[in-house]
């Protein structure tokens, strides 16, 4: 004879939606909110890497997403999947913490040096540096969509999903944007292709 919830059957039994899950949290159980963390922590850390581009700041994104999860699950409303609504949440998270970012740079003037462009090593850290601040300085929906598409790998439709625009806008976004990058790195690479 099987006793009922027996670990060995634990898989059998429905999954309880995201909703479900919140409503849980919202009414004191600390457990509903671990399992949405557990369920939701790959994808939103996939997103937070595609816009942060380095794995410790998007480390940090994550927690910041899950601790905006945290402070605002009250403010959930069923318009949206609970997924579209984390993902919102991850987006609007790693764009502040780029602004922020952005922001102590300039303050502290931690400008990058320029690195001397005759070794290929270093010709390769002063692209990087020059797409990186190239690339900040786009518009904040330009700069979301070329990430997304372009560092990220992530299609249009996802895109316009997650931005809560229609393709044909993600898709002038990544042209404009790519075309104020190409801009901008060409002002910036006057002293890489000049001769001595």
């Amino acid at each position: 004879m099987v006793r009922r919830g027996y670990p060995r059957f634990a898989s059998l039994r429905p999954e309880r939606a995201d909703e479900a899950l919140l409503d849980d949290f919202l009414r004191g159980d600390s457990d509903a909110f671990d399992e949405l963390v557990r369920r939701h922590e790959d994808a939103v850390f996939a997103v937070a890497l595609r816009l942060m581009g380095q794995r410790a700041d998007a480390l940090d994104a994550v927690q910041e997403t899950f601790i905006t999860l945290f402070r605002r699950a009250h403010s959930y409303r069923a318009e949206a999947a609970f997924s579209t609504w984390l993902h919102r949440i991850t987006i609007n998270t790693c764009k502040d913490l780029i602004r922020k970012r952005r922001r102590f740079t300039l303050d502290a003037g931690n400008q990058p040096e320029q690195a001397d462009p005759g070794g290929d090593v270093a010709s390769q850290v002063v692209a990087h540096v020059d797409l990186a601040a190239a690339l900040a300085k786009l518009p904040e929906e330009q700069r979301i969509a070329v990430a997304m598409f372009d560092l990220g790998g992530i299609p249009y439709e996802e895109i316009a999903r997650e931005t809560s625009t229609n393709i044909g806008t993600v898709k002038s976004r990544i042209s404009r944007g790519r075309r104020a990058l190409a801009e901008a790195m060409e002002q910036a690479a006057p002293y890489r292709t000049s001769k001595g």
